[in-house]
């Protein structure tokens, strides 16, 4: 997730995506107040002067067991936090505890993408959750990297678009948002989670279907979707050209979001501090 100054951006998105994965995957249920008090603790170390934007990755395991893949009947979560510089960095105009931050972020980057060779996973049991067994994601990155591309598509084997590398993939035609289903292969972004509920509001349709490559390129406007660099619009797919308007309008929409619904670890901390004096 994106950590801006001390304010987390789409925590609650985030929190819930934890939690689901974590039933699915039958791990010991994770305590809110103990992971954000180990996130805040992690960021302090790392240094707050050195930037001002922090990519934070929270990993959960359940720990050691003995040989096999059965589950252990005690085990318990184990949680790691890495915190890095993020690959965007956001101005933030204003803060105080009490209030929404002002959050200057950087201009869009339209996007030129081509299609992955390499095919997303077909697993109905673990679509939609992130969980760390993501080979087909790290070789079709390894695959975007090594022909110098920004991003590229994803199908599974049924040919239906899917995703990005790293990233949730949409279509725009006319006042509709498009996106595939993932009740196959794919992960739930937790931008796509809150963008769901957002449209009407911004003045689209939400539409979850199967998508194929001709749909694709028939779109008025495309756009990914990315925890740490947000809303991206598409510029150019294969030899494609697209339209960024509403995508570069929906970028702006959703960090004014990001920013209104922020989570300040500063004021959590203080208040934290006062629960404890008054016990």
């Amino acid at each position: 997730l994106l950590v801006v100054d001390d304010f987390l951006l789409n925590w609650s998105a985030h929190w819930r995506r934890l939690r689901i994965s974590a039933a699915r995957l039958q791990f010991a249920a994770l305590d809110e107040p103990q992971l954000l008090q180990h996130i805040a603790q992690s960021i302090h170390l790392f240094d707050p002067l050195s930037c001002s934007t922090k990519v934070v990755k929270v990993l959960v395991s359940r720990g050691e067991a003995g040989r096999g893949y059965a589950i252990p009947k005690q085990a318990s979560s184990q949680v790691w936090v890495q915190v890095s510089t993020a690959p965007i960095q956001v101005e933030c105009l204003q803060q105080t505890p009490a209030q929404a931050p002002i959050l200057n972020f950087p201009p869009p980057m339209a996007l030129q993408l081509e299609r992955c060779q390499t095919q997303v996973s077909i697993q109905i049991q673990l679509a939609g959750i992130k969980h760390l067994n993501r080979l087909d994601s790290v070789l079709a990155q390894t695959e975007v990297r090594e022909k110098q591309h920004q991003e590229g598509i994803m199908q599974n084997a049924f040919d239906q678009v899917i995703c990005g590398t790293q990233s949730n993939v949409f279509l725009i035609k006319g006042q509709t948002i498009l996106t595939p289903k993932l009740h196959l292969s794919g992960v739930e972004g937790t931008i796509r989670y809150q963008l769901q509920k957002l449209a009407a509001g911004l003045g689209f349709r939400w539409k979850e279907t199967e998508i194929d490559w001709a749909q694709l390129q028939q779109a008025d406007e495309l756009f990914l979707s990315n925890a740490v660099r947000g809303i991206m619009p598409i510029q150019q797919f294969e030899t494609t050209s697209f339209a960024t308007e509403q995508s570069t309008a929906l970028y702006h929409a959703w960090n004014q979001w990001q920013a209104t619904n922020s989570l300040c670890l500063k004021s959590l901390c203080l208040k934290n501090m006062c629960l404890k004096d008054t016990k």
